[in-house]
């Protein structure tokens, strides 16, 4: 599955949630949680990394493995949302969508733990779904791209 499918599956899930989403097509949903996981509108750049280290960091670490792993998913409350997206993340994707906090919360409640799970089915989230920025090499594929290749001769060469 790769991160559109992963991103259209979450759109599902959130369409299908407890929010109130009758005046919002699926397509409107899947742009909006591209540009809230800093993606662009056709799931391009998506960082669902952000998500992981996100809930690492506000000590939720037992939710994050439990999406990680192939056991059952556990729930996010909506504090634990407000936790790892910014107000202005929030009331962003809730105005892209025209809806109020309370519907775009439940609606990622349904949403993120899917598109973790299915983007994570080794424990990990696949490594080609990832962002990698400009200049890091990680595999030979990566010396194919002419920016990574001229950060990696400067590198070797000591100039820029």
């Amino acid at each position: 599955m790769d991160m559109v499918e992963i991103v259209r599956l979450g759109a599902q899930f959130f369409n299908q949630s407890r929010a109130n989403t009758q005046a919002v097509d699926e397509n409107s949903i899947f742009a909006a949680l591209c540009h809230l996981l800093d993606g662009n509108d056709q799931g391009q750049n998506v960082d669902l990394q952000s998500i992981i280290k996100a809930l690492n960091q506000a000590e939720l670490s037992n939710i994050a493995h439990s999406w990680l792993s192939n056991d059952v998913n556990a729930h996010i409350s909506a504090t634990n949302i407000t936790a790892i997206f910014s107000v202005e993340k929030l009331v962003a994707f809730g105005a892209e969508l025209n809806m109020p906090e309370q519907d775009v919360i439940l609606g990622l409640q349904d949403a993120l733990p899917t598109m973790i799970d299915q983007a994570s089915p080794g424990g990990d989230i696949d490594h080609n779904l990832l962002i990698q920025p400009v200049g890091e090499i990680h595999s030979i594929d990566d010396l194919m791209d002419i920016n990574n290749l001229k950060s990696f001769a400067s590198t070797i060469f000591g100039k820029k």
